[in-house]
């Protein structure tokens, strides 16, 4: 039996979301896009031939990712709010783009929740928002303008940029939200680590109502070439960058860096029906878990008591769960790692669990995947529909097993779903999420 059973704690759903990533600038946009199979991975602008010649960018290196045009932060405030104040106009210009991306989807959450938070207890609504890399733009800015230029020509607003409990900061701010107040760096498991802290807090009384998920703005010259020396981006499709994060697939070569944000609105259920919210659907379950094994390398074992601490938490058994929105970021070991994983503990039941890589259209999110992915979760119960894993055409016979969605999106009763996230430093989280019901 769950731990929420046993216990009697309270029960949390999802009223609100909001997102920022490559496929669109809000959440009906991307689940749109998402749903048709689109791919939001594209060659970057801000690869252009002068940096290819500054930094001696080698021919292999992977001038591609899942980066966000035409963002303007001003404009989305604009088109949720009559007039943008002074207070917002700072907001813009002093704060990184992670944390712009955190603002702009907490503002379609929030709106989207139908809050009024003028009438609600401020010290009752807090923000957890996760980010892998912080403000990761800022602090390279701030070294070349050192190196170049000296002391006196760095930003003094350049911690306040690149800290990574900034997003959560700007965010508590803006809504006026007193409660609790933190920000996670787990890295690629940090956004769903962020909800199943949020929901841990509302679930023991802490608050009633959570703003969590997590930032990501790293599609960075140095993160980059980071990720790129260690073997972990995927190479050899500058040409045709759609086709390059292939989760599952024999022919894949690791991830494809993107950029964005998802944030979540999360209920003390009983608050929610008291001002008859629109629920998305109801969390129930958390397990968080460390491989204690290697720092890149992740372990199976791992992975697979996470996955089972969440379903033990609540309170689900293998026949379940109907759908999982895996990790899946396209690296050969994590990949069979994670298929491991989910057989080992399925059994019987693994083939007809529907299961689909979205990072093969979004690309990796790092720190914000696990919040973006958790609202992919939440609108696949709402609307019964499961997206496609595209770009898999010869699957890998090590990630056989399971009914991974090919082709269209495909219909389904979708009553639980378990969401996966692993990371660097053997961190993982998994979420189970329900179809709210009385």
């Amino acid at each position: 039996m769950s731990l929420r059973k046993t216990m009697g704690m309270r029960r949390v759903v999802i009223t609100g979301v909001g997102m920022v990533t490559s496929l669109g600038l809000d959440a009906p946009t991307v689940w749109r896009r998402l749903l048709a199979g689109e791919s939001g991975v594209r060659r970057l602008n801000r690869f252009n031939a002068e940096l290819i010649d500054r930094y001696r960018i080698p021919e292999d290196f992977p001038v591609i990712g899942g980066a966000i045009e035409n963002f303007d932060l001003k404009e989305i405030l604009q088109a949720r709010k009559k007039e943008v104040t002074k207070e917002d106009l700072k907001q813009i210009k002093y704060t990184d783009r992670f944390t712009q991306f955190a603002l702009a989807a907490s503002v379609e959450a929030v709106h989207d929740s139908g809050l009024n938070l003028e009438v609600e207890d401020p010290y009752r609504a807090g923000v957890i928002i996760a980010s892998g890399m912080g403000g990761v733009s800022s602090w390279e800015d701030g070294v070349q303008k050192l190196v170049s230029e000296g002391v006196r020509r760095v930003s003094p607003f350049l911690v306040p940029k690149m800290i990574p409990n900034l997003a959560a900061g700007n965010v508590s701010i803006r809504f006026k939200a007193k409660g609790p107040n933190i920000a996670l760096s787990t890295a690629c498991a940090a956004g769903a680590h962020a909800i199943g802290l949020a929901y841990r807090s509302i679930q023991m009384g802490e608050a009633d109502l959570m703003a969590a998920g997590g930032t990501e703005a790293a599609v960075t010259i140095l993160t980059m070439t980071a990720f790129y020396r260690m073997g972990a981006l995927a190479v050899g499709y500058n040409d045709h960058p759609e086709a390059a994060s292939r989760p599952f697939d024999m022919n894949r070569s690791g991830f494809v860096m993107s950029e964005g944000a998802g944030i979540l609105v999360l209920e003390e259920l009983d608050h929610a029906l008291a001002r008859n919210a629109n629920i998305y659907a109801e969390i129930i379950g958390f397990g968080m878990t460390g491989d204690a094994h290697h720092i890149t390398d992740p372990d199976k074992q791992g992975a697979k008591r996470c996955i089972q601490q969440a379903m033990k938490d609540g309170g689900v058994t293998c026949a379940d769960i109907d759908y999982v929105n895996p990790h899946a970021t396209a690296t050969p070991v994590g990949d069979r790692n994670e298929t491991w994983a989910l057989k080992d503990i399925f059994g019987d039941n693994a083939s007809r669990l529907l299961v689909s890589g979205t990072k093969s259209m979004t690309g990796h999110l790092l720190g914000a995947a696990g919040a973006v992915e958790g609202i992919f979760c939440a609108l696949s119960i709402r609307d019964g529909k499961v997206p496609p894993t595209i770009n898999l055409d010869n699957l890998d016979p090590d990630c056989a097993g399971l009914d991974i969605v090919t082709g269209p999106a495909r219909s389904a009763d979708i009553r639980h779903v378990l969401s996966n996230s692993f990371g660097f430093g053997g961190t993982n989280a998994a979420l189970v999420f329900k179809r709210y019901e009385e």
